[in-house]
């Protein structure tokens, strides 16, 4: 049994023995589907939106993981098959004039700035220059580590953005701002968050600037993203 396929066992292992949700089980979650997403066998679609459909796929997996059972020996095989028979519905929904367009990572949505990005609505050291640098293979890059800076804000396997809050204000949170200002479409306004939370706009701005950025460029920056530089 080669690395893969013992590693592969191992993380469903202990996807199965935790407790979903806890923080063990976002550990292994995560690992896995970081994992899934470099194998070669994984469908893919020249659409704006599979990342969107990607996302999709991962939240299904999370979800029916206990489900899933080897068809064959490999276990790679297997699960890259079973993964492969949800994603094929879900690039297929990607064409379907009838629905409802799914979140992209490019597409541009509006904001008291204008017309932006998810991506950019990073901070701009994480992100300059790439817009005007990409092309097809770093399109298809930087929609890949989006896709896994969505996940990691998603699923906060280490706790660093809950952990990082207000001492007037738990709830304030990285994660939370982070879900609100970055992967919420059409983005909160800070004001409207402040609000919710009964804390000063100053104060959430601030909190949001000084600690949460941070923290999600160098995210970003583990992720692959590499500040542009000037030759």
């Amino acid at each position: 049994m080669d690395d893969l396929e013992q590693q592969l066992i191992g993380l469903i292992t202990q996807i199965r023995q935790h407790v979903p949700k806890s923080l063990q089980w976002r550990l292994a979650m995560n690992r896995l589907l970081l994992e899934i997403q470099q194998f070669p066998g994984l469908r893919k679609s020249s659409h704006p939106d599979y990342p969107e459909a990607l996302n999709r796929t991962f939240e299904w997996v999370s979800n029916n993981i206990s489900e899933f059972e080897p068809y064959s020996d490999s276990v790679a095989e297997s699960l890259v098959r079973w993964v492969n028979g949800y994603l094929r519905w879900r690039i297929q929904d990607l064409y379907s004039p009838d629905k409802n367009a799914p979140l992209s990572l490019d597409v541009n949505i509006a904001s008291d700035f204008g017309e932006i990005t998810l991506l950019d609505k990073l901070p701009n050291s994480t992100l300059s220059g790439l817009d005007a640098l990409i092309e097809n293979s770093q399109r298809e890059s930087k929609q890949r580590i989006g896709l896994e800076l969505k996940l990691y804000i998603e699923q906060d396997p280490e706790e660093k953005l809950k952990n990082s809050y207000l001492r007037s204000s738990v709830e304030c949170n990285c994660q939370f701002l982070s879900q609100r200002l970055v992967l919420k479409e059409p983005p909160d306004k800070v004001t409207d968050i402040a609000r919710d939370l009964s804390i000063p706009r100053t104060t959430v701005n601030s909190h949001w600037n000084r600690n949460c950025k941070p923290m999600l460029q160098k995210i970003a920056e583990d992720l692959g993203y590499k500040q542009e530089q000037s030759l």
